[in-house]
Formats: C-alpha cells, structure tokens, sequence
C-alpha cells in the first residue's frame, strides 16, 4: 500500500462524510419548510374564522342598525302625530275664542315643537 493509496482512501472517506452531511442537511431542511407549510396553513386557516366572525357580527349590526333607523324613524312619526293631533284638537275646541293671528301662532308653535321633537329623538338616536 503506498502513499497515493492512502491519500485516495482518505479522500473517499471524506467524500462520503461530506455527501452524509449533505443529505442530513437536506433532511432538516425539508422538515423546516414542512414546518413552515404547516403554520402558514394553520394560520390561513384562523384568519378565516376570524374574517368569517367579522363578517356575521358586520351583518348583525348592519341588522341592528336598520332596525333602530326603522323603530326611530317610526317612534318620530308618531310622536309627530300625537303631538299634531293633541294641537288641532286643542285649537279646534277653542277656535272660537281665538282671532285668525292667533290661529297662525298656534300653528307656528305647533310646526316649531315638532322641528324640536325631530331634533330630541336625532339626540337619543
């Protein structure tokens, strides 16, 4: 056995080291991005529930909100009403009483207190 010999058996053992450093080397590293597949999943997979969520609780406020628009908007009318209505039937009962400039006060003030009946139920809303 000479030199050359051993050099070429010193040469093929490295060759193999290095080649089983190499695949374990590419076996972590497959195994990292396997890992990373998997949380980037996972997460996908929770930010879909959580945009899922958002959108069912966006859907019942939307409903919530048109309801009170609608109950508000109803709550307005008939107060407006009741109020034009209690007005009327005063200044009907005690029309004769009343001259013709007293009959536009009563209106005016009639007009006026349903602006500021609007206006409070805007406030509660």
């Amino acid at each position: 056995m000479t030199t050359k010999d051993i050099l070429y058996l010193v040469i093929s053992f490295c060759i193999i080291w290095v080649t089983v450093f190499i695949c374990w080397m590419f076996y972590y590293l497959t195994r990292l991005l396997r890992n990373a597949n998997t949380i980037v999943e996972e997460f996908r997979v929770r930010l879909q529930t959580l945009s899922e969520a958002i959108d069912y609780i966006r859907g019942k406020v939307e409903n919530m909100s048109s309801l009170m628009t609608l109950a508000r908007s109803g709550v307005t009318g008939f107060v407006k009403n009741m109020a034009e209505k209690k007005a009327r039937k005063w200044m009907e009962e005690g029309a004769e009483r009343f001259n013709e400039t007293a009959r536009e006060a009563v209106g005016k003030a009639v007009a006026a207190t349903a602006r500021k009946i609007k206006k409070t139920t805007k406030k509660i809303r």
